[in-house]
Formats: C-alpha cells, structure tokens, sequence
C-alpha cells in the first residue's frame, strides 16, 4: 500500500501544477496532445527520450512565444521528506532526464529530416531544502531547485500533509491494494482547473452545466493518461478530499522567473497589492531587492517598488550556496550582491491576472 509520505510528495507537485498553471504554461496532460513527444505509460504520461521513456508527473508548456528558442517545456517534480534534503543523486537524475529527452529528435513532416521540437528544463522543489554537493551540481547544469522548507511555506506542508492522510485513510477503507496514482492526478486536475485535455465526456458534463466534485473525480477514473489501473478509490470520497486541496491550491504563491538558472516562489504580504500597483503603474515595474544581513534571516530577500512606496512587498529564498556567497562577511558581499541584482535578478516575470508583468530592479544611481 501507497505510504503517506509518497502521497505528500504526489498531493505538492498538483498544487505546483496549479502554481505553474497560472504562471502562463500548459499543463500537458494527455498523448494526444503531442503524440510524437508523449506516451501513456503504467501510472501516468510519459515523454520519449533518445534512450528510454521517463514519468512526467507535471510538465508544463510555456505559452507565451519564444524568439529565436524552441518553445520551452519544463518538468516539475517535488521532494515531501521531513529531514533528509534533495540529494545530488536527486539532481543528477533530473540532469538525466533532461539530457535524455533534449536529444529526442523528430522526423515527422519534415521530409525524414531529424529536428528537436522543444527545449525541456527540470525545476526540482524541496520541503528540506538541498546538500550543498546538490546545489553545486544543480547551478553548473541549470537546474532550477526550490527549497520550501522555510517558514513562509509551513501553512503549505501542514496542509498537503493533512490531505496525504486524508488519500491515506481512503484507500485503507475502500481496500485499495494497488494504488490508482493516475486516478488521483486526473482527479486533481479536473478539480483545480489544470487538465487541458480535451474529452467529450467533460464536454458532455459540460453541457449539463458545471460538474460537481465528486463527478469529476468520477469521471477521473474513465479519462486517465494511466494504462488501465485495476483499483479505484470511491469518488465521493476522493471528491471531498479534493474540493480541501482546491483550498490547498489557492495559497498566496507566485512563481517568478528571472534571467537565470532557477525558478523563485514568491510570497506577496498582500496579494492584491501588486495587481493595483501594476493597474495604476504598468506592467514594467521599477523595483528594488533587499535581503537580510545574517544577523537576522540569511537568505530571506524582499522586492519593492524602487519609488520607495512600499505598495507592494515579494519575500522570496535563493538557494543555500548562492545565498552564502551573496552575504558572505568578507568585504565583498556588497559589490557582489549589486551584482546579482543587476544580473541575475535584474528582470523577473511574474503573472498577475493572466498579465505578464516585469519586475525591473532599477539601481540606486538611476531614481
């Protein structure tokens, strides 16, 4: 039977899903809607690589174009543990999914000619954050990691803990022996407004007007990228623990992406705050970034509007390594931290309101 720390890892990556969803990607969900990339596989989708096929439990498609790059798709995946960190074997299977799938080549409808359709990325997240050896790796491939143990995310674990238990009890009173995983994301999916997939039973559901939960997590079992799985949980059951994650979902999380090597999970203190500055100012906002001394809370970096206005406030943690170096006590920190901001963090797109939205830090010398 399933244990509840996979569950807990499971229930996160749906929320992030959702997260990634209103951060201006696709989820892709199903084979059919890339046939020559995708493949259904025993609990889920899978994407074809040069050497084997490998689990995609989130991938996302950006949407918005991409100049002169292939479109960009990213995987997502999470790490629910309670001490020990993402691992540098974690990331270097992430570095080989990645190499793997980037050399999967096509050569349907261009006349036999072999060509790469998009360009996959990997962004790692963690409720206990990363070895050091871990992130060292993760920086020289570019892959992006996440570490949510910190306090801002506590609701967060606290919450898709108490679900995971929920899932748990669920299967041990329905007598699950095999645990239907694709089940329990298509569900999810459907509840959270993230499956993209289109299917005539949802249209037909559609078409009698909005489903309930329990219906859809009915409909779940029927519509699901897994090969055929023989338990199923009851879905009235599996819709009222859903309908609690749809809350779980709703947290006050955006995702940034700044001109760099990793993805940021940004915490607003108001979140409206941001929508009624972008309003009234614009969506490329002059910002400043601020981070802490270690004297408080190394790490912990807070981005406000540059007019000095404070209408808004962004907290958001880079990883352990990059953060020691930026903060260090040697002299140099200052001019390193200028460094950072004018470079790595110097632009972040976030999107509010189905709007992309520039975060511009704008150096002292030019307000």
């Amino acid at each position: 039977m399933i244990t509840v720390a996979a569950l807990r890892g499971y229930l996160l990556e749906e929320v992030l899903a959702r997260l990634l969803y209103d951060s201006g990607y696709r989820l892709l969900v199903s084979e059919r809607q890339d046939p020559d990339a995708l493949v259904r596989g025993k609990h889920g989708l899978l994407v074809r690589g040069r050497g084997a096929d490998h689990q995609a439990d989130v991938l996302g498609e950006l949407m918005l174009p991409t100049p002169f790059s292939l479109p960009l798709r990213i995987f997502v995946e999470a790490k629910f543990r309670e001490r020990d960190r993402g691992s540098l074997l974690d990331v270097r299977n992430a570095h080989g999914v990645l190499h793997d799938v980037n050399e999967h080549y096509s050569s349907e409808g261009v006349r036999d000619i072999p060509l790469r359709r998009h360009h996959y990325r990997y962004a790692l997240f963690s409720t206990s954050g990363f070895t050091r050896p871990a992130q060292r790796y993760a920086l020289a491939q570019q892959i992006s990691l996440v570490d949510l143990s910190g306090a801002d995310f506590g609701e967060l674990r606290r919450a898709v803990t108490a679900l995971a238990g929920d899932v748990r009890r669920l299967a041990g009173e329905a007598d699950v022996r095999s645990f239907p995983l694709g089940q329990l994301r298509t569900a999810a999916r459907l509840v959270l407004g993230t499956w993209t997939a289109d299917d005539d039973l949802l249209r037909r559901g559609a078409d009698q007007g909005a489903p309930r939960v329990e219906e859809l997590a009915r409909l779940a079992a029927q519509i699901t990228p897994a090969i055929e799985e023989r338990d199923m949980l009851p879905s009235g059951g599996l819709g009222a623990v859903l309908a609690s994650l749809a809350a779980v979902a709703n947290q006050n999380l955006v995702l940034g992406f700044p001109a760099a090597p990793f993805v940021l999970v940004l915490r607003p203190s108001d979140p409206a705050a941001l929508s009624r500055y972008v309003d009234r100012h614009g969506s490329d906002v002059r910002v400043d970034i601020r981070f802490a001394s270690r004297r408080t809370v190394a790490g912990d970096w807070v981005i406000v509007p540059a007019d000095g206005s404070r209408a808004f406030q962004l907290r958001f943690a880079l990883p352990d390594l990059l953060a020691e170096w930026l903060l260090s006590e040697d002299g140099a920190a200052a001019q390193r931290g200028r460094d950072a901001k004018a470079g790595l963090l110097s632009s972040i797109a976030v999107f509010q309101r189905g709007r992309l939205v520039r975060l511009l830090f704008e150096p002292p010398s030019r307000r």
